[in-house]
């Protein structure tokens, strides 16, 4: 589906996200059964009819069965049975949650809101050729194994979307899959390449040791995970084009996009976002925010002040489409987050800066609130050690090497994890009782 326009800021946002908070609260049965919908007037600012509605958690969406979330006249038991809406899988390994989704409606939205960045626009809209991209990330179309099992090109194309891995670990790609990836971005035409950084990482390096570079016309965009400077640093050596960052996750689509001046704008029309503050010290990192969302495109599954569970740091200045404020970067999961003993937050970003480029992977894990473990790849454990010790004062680190970082069961890696509790009432103004 090509792109067919630029973006402009949308004037009508905050009404037509209280339209469709209001049409979710008085249609949909999850919603309905509380007696929500008395609670927003017609004509109430929106910031003041959000505050008077309960945070929705992942905790709370769980239990739940999808014909709860369709609106009074859907067929659930249709929709589900011809493949129209599925149910997939979201959220972090710690936190995970099954939600009804809509891929026609995730493509639609994913291209409308990559074109924030004009570079994006201009391959979206075919000023570049036809647009064809290609997604390296947790394999969604074809199985098989690295080798003579893996599934052919033909296989892994939908429509102009080249799937290029089938094998969820890159632990198991070999060589040979690894190039054929390669020489599959440039037979392809591929105008954009949208890459789970960790395995864009794996890629790129094997890219740089061949003496290769990345065949991408338009522009790489990396999502689905926060890149590490490592990640960075190895696609620079590869890819002299554009790199843009993207939040989003399944749930509620796209909502950040980096644009042309370095910040991440976000994405008019599908979404309204709040960026709810911390309460408490975030060392390394500055004016960081946990993202709360309202979706306003869902029809099935409507999602009103959803906790994503991802931190960012707020940008000064305003947004450039809607009434969100911008972000300057985004900081990782809630999930992922160090707590200290004094009750400071420090966020995968902060320890990921202290870090540095030079460590190829690592992983910080949280057990008990006084110590952390260190795992490091390809570099000292002991400078690594020094370096993020400002950052967590008033706990042990315990540091080691090792040869590499393993993959979540779902596909997904993670830089840092907390094995504790944390009350967000606490640490984030705006969330009192969760």
């Amino acid at each position: 589906m090509p792109f067919d326009g630029a973006l402009s800021r949308d004037p009508e946002h905050d009404h037509r996200a209280l339209g469709a908070v209001r049409r979710a609260l008085a249609s949909v049965p999850f919603y309905a059964k509380q007696n929500l919908a008395g609670l927003v007037a017609d004509d109430a600012p929106l910031d003041s009819a959000l505050a008077r509605l309960p945070l929705l958690t992942r905790d709370r969406i769980r239990p739940t069965l999808p014909k709860m979330w369709f609106p009074e006249g859907r067929d659930a038991k249709a929709e589900l049975a011809s493949g129209a809406v599925s149910v997939v899988e979201a959220g972090s390994a710690d936190s995970r949650v099954r939600v009804l989704f809509d891929a026609r409606w995730w493509r639609a939205q994913e291209q409308r809101a990559l074109a924030i960045h004009p570079r994006a626009a201009s391959a979206l809209s075919g000023e570049l050729g036809t647009f064809r991209d290609a997604v390296l990330w947790v394999p969604e179309r074809g199985t098989g194994s690295c080798g003579s099992g893996d599934p052919g090109y033909e296989e892994r194309l939908e429509g102009t979307r080249l799937h290029l891995n089938s094998r969820q670990d890159p632990t198991f790609w070999t060589e040979a899959v690894m190039t054929r990836m390669l020489d599959e971005l440039s037979t392809h035409e591929t105008t954009a390449l949208l890459a789970d950084p960790f395995y864009l990482d794996v890629l790129a390096r094997h890219a740089a040791v061949l003496g290769r570079r990345l065949d991408v016309r338009g522009f790489v965009a990396t999502t689905r995970a926060r890149a590490t400077r490592a990640h960075r640093e190895a696609l620079a050596r590869v890819y002299r084009g554009t790199h843009i960052d993207v939040l989003g996750a399944r749930e509620v689509g796209t909502l950040f996009v980096e644009s042309d001046d370095g910040l991440m704008h976000h994405a008019p029309f599908s979404t309204h976002v709040e960026l709810l503050r911390a309460k408490v010290e975030t060392p390394g990192a500055e004016d960081v925010a946990l993202v709360v969302v309202t979706t306003l495109e869902r029809d099935v599954q409507p999602l009103v002040r959803y906790v994503l569970g991802d931190l960012v740091q707020v940008a000064p200045g305003n947004g450039r489409f809607t009434s969100v404020a911008p972000i300057a970067s985004v900081e990782g999961s809630i999930d992922d987050a160090i707590v200290r003993p004094d009750g400071a937050i420090v966020t995968p970003g902060a320890i990921d800066r202290a870090v540095g480029p030079e460590v190829r992977a690592y992983q910080v894990v949280q057990s008990d609130p006084t110590t952390v473990e260190l795992e490091v790849v390809g570099g000292s454990p002991s400078r690594v050690s020094e370096a993020i010790a400002p950052l967590l004062s008033g706990m042990t680190i315990t540091a080691r090497s090792s040869t590499a970082i393993g993959a979540e069961p779902n596909g997904k890696y993670r830089t840092s994890r907390r094995k504790l509790p944390l009350s967000l009432s606490a640490a984030f103004d705006a969330c009192e009782g969760v």
